[in-house]
């Protein structure tokens, strides 16, 4: 019997996790962490914080990489830790500084440069900050790219949960939704979408 298709979604995002982020199987949480019944506690990180922060992040830096932009990916790695509390701004840092470990594709200069402002204090190095920009170093379509990083989210912060379909799906769409927006129904901006 072939894969369902849900089976074969996951995975194509697994691919991309594993080519983004080699260091998956050792992380630990990045900024979810389950309180409560899963379904619930997912619910309510994504309107807290994944659609309203993280999902607009991620876009930008996606975007910005393209052009790279370091300048601007380091001030919106600022504005995303001045967005977090304090645990999951922590965890995102953690997890970044671990992703930063892995080598990168020959030739991209745009991480490097992260690093040097990472060490010196002006950027933080969020986990969602440096995805983005990997994600567009191997050149992940953006709804890919922010698919993947929900599956990180998922699976780390609740590596026992049957049902993580239907949890991802029910991310998958605000994230059709805020790419349409974003693109503005504009042939360009449809070169994003994954």
């Amino acid at each position: 019997m072939g894969m369902s298709p849900a089976g074969f979604a996951l995975s194509e995002l697994s691919e991309v996790v594993r080519r983004c982020n080699p260091n998956f199987e050792s992380m630990r949480t990045i900024s979810w962490q389950v309180e409560g019944s899963v379904g619930d506690s997912w619910r309510r990180w994504l309107e807290a914080l994944f659609e309203p922060v993280l999902l607009p992040h991620l876009w930008r830096v996606v975007d910005l990489s393209a052009r790279q932009s370091a300048r601007e990916i380091i001030v919106l790695d600022a504005e995303l830790d001045r967005s977090m509390k304090p645990w999951p701004r922590q965890r995102s840092i953690e997890a970044g500084h671990l992703l930063l470990q892995q080598s990168t594709p020959r030739g991209e200069r745009l991480m490097a440069r992260l690093q040097v402002a990472i060490q010196a204090g002006v950027a933080r190095g969020h986990f969602a900050t440096l995805y983005g920009v990997r994600c567009a170093a191997f050149s992940i379509p953006i709804r890919a790219a922010i698919l993947g990083y929900l599956l990180q989210e998922l699976v780390i912060g609740a590596p026992n949960e049957t049902g993580r379909v239907k949890l991802l799906e029910e991310a998958v769409e605000s994230v059709n939704e805020f790419l349409r927006i974003s693109s503005n129904g504009l042939n360009e901006g449809l070169r994003f979408h994954g």
